[in-house]
């Protein structure tokens, strides 16, 4: 029901896309089809249209091999497996080409060439108007193609120029464009993540090149030498053509390009390819597979134009076996299909960032919860308990997660309080020593171990009470929502640049209608705050009545803490509104004095 022109959230988003996934969402429902069946849609519609593009640019062979290494290279295959809008900029910015190629009579020799019609010239301009509705690379391509048609003009300069064309152009570009350019016009602060990254670009417009030309060299080296380090969008460092052999045909190709640039089938590549990598280019860390997107639309030609230069020359000669020539043509596309598959499949996944960025740990917790009993109390480890990992476990389980716990085992523990309770910790959470030392410790024993996440089947609540009455301090309330039941030393370093490390234990009295945070303060006798650590690893979500929370606080004291006597504090706030639970009359416990020595 939220419709716009231009979604602010995650930083900006262009809306094609995501419309398409609603709809797509609508139909397959609220799962992984839903979500990533437009990425797969448009990445198979942009492998269609890239055939057709270089089919009418340099023939039937050269489009298919093109076809196949977009089809089997790691670049295109990520990005169309996965639920992000970029995707949607190659499919709509080859159509745009396309139809502008074939406005202009841009073909190889010998195809008939029919006189440009003026749905041709309308057609180029709605679509590069709706590539500016996919994703922001985008704003480079009106550039691309006016520098194509600039180039062309010059290189052909006979015949009259199509001034009705030009205008039918700009002027559907223009009408098409107009909504989403007005609305970012007059809504400034929309594209923040732009001002994130737009140093490079900064930087080159007061007149210093130095970081823009770096981008460039690193932009360059991305096809054979290094490529994106980001790991949740490459294997860092892996470049586009990771073998030998594609390295070497994408170099003959280039140069065969370059050879012959006045020629403007390949003149258009060479714009096409140094285009697409001005985003990258301008802005921060480069190069960015997702920032390049567009030039998977050329990228894969240059390769294919050797093949296809060598195959030509090798069945000029009847003395060469077909079976050559036939190896020549499919080698190259053997040895990328098996080492896509295999960096892809194999390789990428295995990336601890990779796991964590696309949740592949939680999501194997998820499966495993459809097969427990529903009315089984749970709790889940988890590195974004406060953001994305509730909404991962809806989507991902068939069942009603509703009440599956949440915590964050770097730092806290969430016991439920009915017995037979299981915790999953994914490998990518690590846990806490001391908080495992303890859960063990409580009898706590672990029932199954896979290669994504580890059970432990968790204590009853009686085989705690006895721990729970040796800590210091005496239970006591916070606003009737957490009781207070007490701490115990993990490391108390209390010298200048030393750390205090205690667990605080909590019951759930009332589940808090906000997230919480707890505080722990340093102070001096007069209540000057010296130190303090504030955190809580475990939403409410899920939370019931009797849980236990253990939470782990690390204060570091400052290196110039003068010796003496310190008071340590614990507190309740409530983290939306920063407002204090109430405790005894007041809003935060004295716990202990901390003498801190030289």
């Amino acid at each position: 029901g939220h419709h716009a022109l231009y979604f602010t959230a995650a930083y900006g988003h262009e809306p094609l896309y995501q419309y398409v996934q609603a709809g797509t969402i609508a139909l397959f429902g609220e799962n992984w089809l839903g979500l990533r069946y437009p990425s797969a849609a448009l990445g198979l519609l942009g492998l269609a249209v890239t055939y057709v593009l270089v089919r009418r640019l340099f023939g039937v062979l050269t489009g298919l091999l093109s076809g196949a290494w977009l089809a089997l290279s790691f670049w295109p295959l990520l990005y169309a497996r996965v639920g992000l809008r970029v995707i949607a900029l190659p499919f709509i910015a080859a159509l745009a080409a396309f139809f502008l190629l074939r406005a202009t009579g841009t073909g190889r020799p010998g195809v008939v060439r029919k006189p440009a019609r003026t749905r041709d010239w309308a057609l180029a301009g709605l679509f590069l108007a709706l590539s500016l509705y996919t994703y922001m690379a985008a704003r480079v391509l009106p550039a691309i193609l006016v520098v194509f048609l600039l180039y062309r003009a010059l290189v052909r300069r006979r015949g009259p120029v199509d001034w009705h064309g030009l205008l039918v152009l700009a002027l559907v570009t223009a009408v098409v464009a107009a909504p989403l350019l007005v609305w970012l016009a007059t809504h400034p602060g929309a594209e923040y993540r732009v001002a994130e990254v737009r140093e490079p670009l900064d930087r080159l417009l007061a007149g210093d090149p130095s970081l823009a030309a770096q981008n460039l060299v690193a932009n360059l080296k991305s096809f054979t030498f290094s490529g994106d380090p980001w790991a949740h969008q490459n294997i860092p460092g892996r470049p586009v053509f990771a073998d030998p052999l594609s390295a070497l045909l994408f170099y003959a190709g280039l140069l065969i390009a370059l050879w012959r640039w006045r020629d403007p089938r390949y003149g258009f590549l060479l714009i096409w390819l140094a285009g697409a990598l001005v985003p990258s280019v301008l802005s921060a860390v480069a190069p960015s597979s997702v920032r390049d997107i567009m030039a998977l639309v050329t990228v894969f030609t240059l390769p294919s134009l050797a093949v296809t230069e060598a195959w030509d020359r090798l069945r000029a000669r009847t003395r060469v076996a077909a079976a050559s020539r036939w190896a020549l043509l499919l080698l190259p596309l053997v040895i990328v299909g098996l080492t896509s598959g295999r960096d892809y499949f194999l390789r990428w996944p295995q990336n601890d960032v990779t796991r964590f960025f696309y949740q592949s740990d939680l999501v194997a917790v998820a499966h495993r919860l459809d097969d427990l009993d529903p009315d089984m109390p749970l709790t889940v480890a988890g590195l974004s308990v406060h953001s994305m990992d509730s909404p991962t476990l809806e989507l991902a389980a068939r069942r009603d997660v509703s009440t599956v716990r949440l915590c964050d085992t770097r730092e806290s523990l969430l016991l439920p309080a009915d017995n037979g309770a299981t915790l999953f910790v994914p490998r990518i959470v690590p846990f806490d020593a001391a908080l495992r030392e303890r859960l063990l410790g409580w009898g706590a024993v672990i029932e199954e171990e896979t290669p994504a996440f580890v059970a432990y089947h968790l204590p009853a609540d009686e085989d705690l009470r006895h721990y729970l009455t040796g800590l210091e301090s005496t239970p006591i309330s916070f606003g009737g929502q957490l009781t207070f039941l007490g701490y115990e030393w993990v490391e108390q370093a209390a010298t200048p640049g030393g750390n205090l490390v205690l667990l605080t234990y909590w019951r759930v009295e009332e589940p808090p209608p906000a997230p919480l945070k707890l505080f722990l303060h340093l102070t001096t006798p007069s209540g000057a705050l010296v130190a303090q650590h504030d955190g809580l690893g475990s939403p409410p979500h899920g939370w019931a009545n009797g849980d236990l929370v253990v939470q782990r606080h690390t204060v570091q004291l400052p290196s110039d803490l003068p010796p003496g006597p310190y008071q340590l504090q614990v507190g309740v706030y409530d983290a939306t509104s920063g407002v204090r639970l109430e405790v005894d009359g007041a809003d935060h416990l004295a716990l202990t004095v901390v003498e801190v020595t030289e």
